[in-house]
């Protein structure tokens, strides 16, 4: 009869393995300090020789533009990338690669440390003793009843575990800053296209203006050729003219409705049912300053520098485990079990059983397989620390070519107000002539011309300085992400 006066033995026994095998996984973790590779880029500043900084550009240690839209002034633009951030496909898209990335560095963690289950099992069994030679002696069939638990535990000798975690976690850390990334360029395309409706409404206003003009200059095409101070063909050339002029407008819309379509996909919605705000320079107001990160805090800002970073760590890590995957793998197990053939005995001492092993296993011939896989973890980070070097010198680069572009934005600007100043003059003093009869149409319309030119020229540039503003927000602003993200 069993005793019942013994405690079960089960979850003694299989807690004691485990906590044994628990101490042997404690020092199981991995730290890695990272050093850029040979040929990395480390300059002081941005600016090519000769080259000066925009008078708006303000370089300074930890430079924050934290919702950096913001300084333009404007709450339409806020509303549509607070939409943006929040509907986007491609930033849903990477998140959920982040979240996976998160996930597969949790599980590689989880393999360092020891393995512990419960294993269950009842059998009916037929024993036929006459297929051991046991004539004359029955068959039996009886039952079996088993309940145990089992452990096993990688030490990780050397080190292939950590490595793979650390691996993994490098990757995760990659895919966090490229879901930074894709947030950043998000907010950065909604912005540039916002400015691109609004020069292309300050064109279309200005095309008007235009045509208000021509239609002036016809109806005193008309006029003077009843009293013949004009000539067939000269009132046929003021309306070609015109008809030049009104042919324009179509592109123009065209231009529009696509940014406004590009817009709406940008902020994750359907163009059939969102309309997007109707932008105009007027509403976004310029910068007094554009905070941009010191170039030695630039690397340190950066999600896309940050991710080549993190790639270059993970394929480091990567490289080191297939040096060490070719050594030997210890690896110990356990398990112990309460096995009886009635199930009321299963908790007796007399039940129990319990196995401890260790094993060793070390590679003879693979047929070459871990030294190719050694030679492409060794191309992997090769290409690696070419990718990272790659991103440094485009971001300093991108940087510089947008501080270079503002400055040249800020003088284009200038001029064509200046060019836009004399052109309406011109126009002026001419249309005037013609009224008075001293001036001739065609004269008049050469000056109108002008205007046209100029006012949509002005417009462009006002929005290309615009579009280099948000591009030097994006490109070189540190810490972008809203406070509510801390």
């Amino acid at each position: 009869m069993p005793d019942r006066r013994d405690p079960p033995r089960l979850q003694q026994g299989a807690l004691g393995l485990a906590a044994g095998l628990l101490l042997l996984g404690g020092c199981a973790t991995s730290t890695d300090t990272f050093v850029a590779p040979p040929g990395t880029p480390t300059p002081t500043g941005y600016a090519m020789a000769g080259e000066r900084a925009p008078p708006r550009v303000v370089l300074e240690a930890g430079a924050r533009s934290r919702d950096w839209w913001t300084a333009f002034g404007s709450p339409k633009l806020d509303e549509v990338i607070r939409l943006a951030l929040e509907g986007s496909p491609d930033l849903a898209e990477a998140r959920a690669t982040l979240d996976r990335h998160t996930a597969e560095a949790e599980a590689a963690q989880a393999l360092l440390k020891p393995q512990v289950g419960l294993n269950a099992r009842v059998e009916r069994q037929l024993f036929n003793s006459e297929a051991f030679g046991f004539s004359g002696f029955p068959s039996r069939t009886f039952n079996i009843f088993s309940l145990g638990g089992l452990v096993s535990y990688d030490p990780d000798l050397f080190g292939v575990g950590r490595g793979r975690a650390a691996e993994a976690g490098a990757m995760a850390e990659a895919a966090r800053w490229e879901a930074d990334a894709a947030a950043l360029a998000l907010s950065a395309n909604v912005a540039i296209e916002a400015v691109r409706i609004a020069g292309l409404n300050a064109q279309i206003e200005s095309a008007e203006r235009v045509l208000d003009d021509d239609r002036k200059l016809v109806e005193l095409a008309h006029r003077a050729e009843a009293l013949g101070g004009l000539s067939r063909s000269g009132r046929v050339e003021i309306e070609a003219q015109l008809a030049a002029d009104e042919a324009l407008m179509p592109d123009l819309f065209r231009q529009k409705d696509q940014a406004r379509r590009r817009l709406a996909v940008l902020a994750g919605r359907s163009p059939a049912e969102w309309t997007p705000p109707d932008f105009l320079l007027s509403d976004l107001k310029l910068p007094a300053a554009l905070p941009v990160a010191l170039p030695s805090e630039l690397v340190k800002s950066r999600p896309d520098i940050q991710a080549a970073e993190a790639e270059l760590r993970a394929a480091r890590f990567a490289a080191r485990v297939e040096q060490a995957d070719s050594l030997p793998k210890f690896r110990i197990s356990g398990d112990y079990a309460q096995t009886s053939n009635a199930l009321e005995e299963l908790s007796s001492s007399d039940s129990k059983g319990w196995n401890l092993s260790a094993g060793l296993t070390a590679p003879i011939y693979d047929g070459g397989l871990a030294k190719a896989n050694r030679k492409a973890a060794e191309a992997d980070l090769r290409e690696a620390e070419a990718r990272y070097r790659k991103t440094v010198l485009a971001a300093f680069s991108q940087v510089g070519g947008l501080m270079s572009s503002l400055e040249a934005g800020e003088t284009e600007v200038a001029a064509f107000r200046r060019a836009v100043d004399s052109a309406q003059q011109d126009a002026d003093i001419t249309l005037a002539g013609v009224r008075l009869g001293g001036t001739p149409l065609l004269r008049a319309i050469d000056a109108r011309r002008q205007l046209s030119l100029a006012r949509r020229s002005l417009a462009a540039a006002e929005a290309r300085r615009l579009s280099d503003m948000i591009g030097l927000f994006a490109a070189a602003g540190s810490d972008w992400r809203s406070a509510t993200d801390d």
